[in-house]
């Protein structure tokens, strides 16, 4: 239980415990120095003897009949070897044991005093951080009934992980003294054990459902600046059911309002950060609706959460990059139809409102788009005079180059083609 140096666990005389009593009833005992010692998981109990005889080794606790543990002929070995199990185990500190040996002819002697003291820890905590679960058990504070007693191991507790999958295959974690400890995201759902152990018990004594998500995210390749784009997807919740001997990996069929954060980020080493907080339906549907502020970077995060008897690890989509065009607000002759002589005035106005470059261009004989002039445009818009002597109808385009709003790309557009007729 309390756990002292190995030094501690051999002889009773060195202990500085009370000399073993040694009771006559009529006649001189022949049993003397009992002695306790661990021998692997196993309480090895020697004696000395004045003459070879048999033996009968019992356990004693205050307020209890003894408990016969074993015996020994006379020609056999001053030696019992007892498992732990056998002489039981206390949930209270201060319940000492004493072993006894006692010969044929009623003489004994006694060992020194010792605890089995085992307490499964009284309540654990399970949370969830950066993607990993965190458990936590509190300490003992009980005090030590038998001090430095000879079946006394160094450390305290040891906790052990025990994860049940689907198939109910079975992954522990070695065991730990730390009284907390992490468990990475298993990419798919368990039941987690927490195992308390001592030298005298163990206790599978706490469990809890952890769960995992997976989240899917559909988004359009490409949307004008300013439009609205529709991102969707589905958020699914597994965990584990075990009936009797079975263990199946299930969905959950609570799939309403779970949480869900859409997170952005302008490039592929920038940092993420939160677009639009979400909950899905009742059918883990979820859908945000954005008006497009540039090209950016998509992802959707399903938060961790902790609540009673279940834990559940985050989980992230795939990311969806959505592009952002130009967006054409006009494009146009201010007088489609002139005469012959006059010059033309070619209009064009865009989002976002900034400073691109433009181009007008116009369709020759040979069917090739050829440049007529160029403008920078101000606060989106822009308009050119230019000349333009030549009769009939002709048709003309504008090219806006590519933009940056708000840290944002915006892609170069072509305008569809409008006609300027002269007479």
């Amino acid at each position: 239980m309390f756990k002292k140096s190995l030094a501690g666990m051999v002889l009773v005389t060195a202990l500085g415990v009370p000399a073993v009593a040694q009771a006559a009833t009529g006649s001189a005992a022949t049993v003397s120095k009992v002695e306790l010692a661990w021998d692997s998981a196993r309480v090895k109990v020697t004696w000395s003897e004045s003459a070879a005889v048999a033996n009968t080794i019992t356990v004693t606790r205050a307020g209890q009949p003894a408990k016969v543990l074993g015996t020994t002929t006379a020609t056999g070995a001053n030696l019992l070897s007892v498992d732990p199990a056998a002489i039981g185990v206390s949930s209270d500190p201060a319940s000492a044991a004493v072993i006894t040996v006692t010969d044929s002819a009623g003489g004994e002697a006694k060992s020194a005093a010792f605890d089995t003291y085992f307490r499964t820890p009284a309540f654990t905590e399970t949370w969830m951080n950066s993607r990993e679960l965190l458990w936590s058990v509190p300490g003992d504070s009980a005090k030590d009934g038998t001090p430095n007693d000879p079946l006394d191991m160094p450390g305290p507790i040891h906790i052990t992980p025990i994860m049940k999958f689907a198939g109910c295959t079975v992954k522990s974690q070695p065991s730990t003294t730390e009284l907390r400890g992490t468990i990475p995201n298993q990419g798919r759902p368990f039941n987690l054990t927490l195992q308390a152990a001592n030298e005298w018990g163990r206790d599978n004594y706490y469990r809890k459902q952890v769960r995992t998500s997976a989240v899917t995210l559909s988004a359009p390749a490409s949307t004008r600046f300013g439009a609205a784009a529709v991102l969707s997807g589905k958020v699914a919740v597994r965990h584990i059911v075990e009936s009797g001997s079975t263990c199946v990996e299930a969905d959950d069929p609570d799939r309403a309002r779970i949480q869900v954060s859409l997170q952005g980020r302008n490039s592929a080493t920038s940092p993420w950060y939160l677009v639009s907080p979400g909950n899905t339906d009742a059918q883990g549907n979820y859908k945000v609706t954005l008006t497009t502020p540039g090209a950016r970077e998509y992802r959707v995060w399903v938060n961790e959460n902790s609540l009673a008897g279940t834990t559940q690890y985050a989980s992230v989509s795939a990311s969806r990059t959505v592009r952002a065009t130009t967006a054409l607000m006009s494009a146009k002759f201010i007088t489609p139809t002139i005469t012959y002589g006059a010059k033309p005035q070619a209009y064009i106005w865009v989002n976002p409102a900034g400073t691109q470059q433009a181009a007008l261009q116009f369709l020759n004989a040979s069917g090739t788009w050829q440049g007529v002039t160029t403008k920078v445009l101000s606060s989106g818009k822009g308009l050119v005079t230019f000349p333009w002597n030549r009769r009939g109808v002709a048709s003309f385009r504008w090219w806006v180059g590519g933009s940056t709003h708000n840290g944002l790309q915006v892609d170069p557009i072509y305008t569809g083609p409008f006609g300027l007729t002269v007479n």
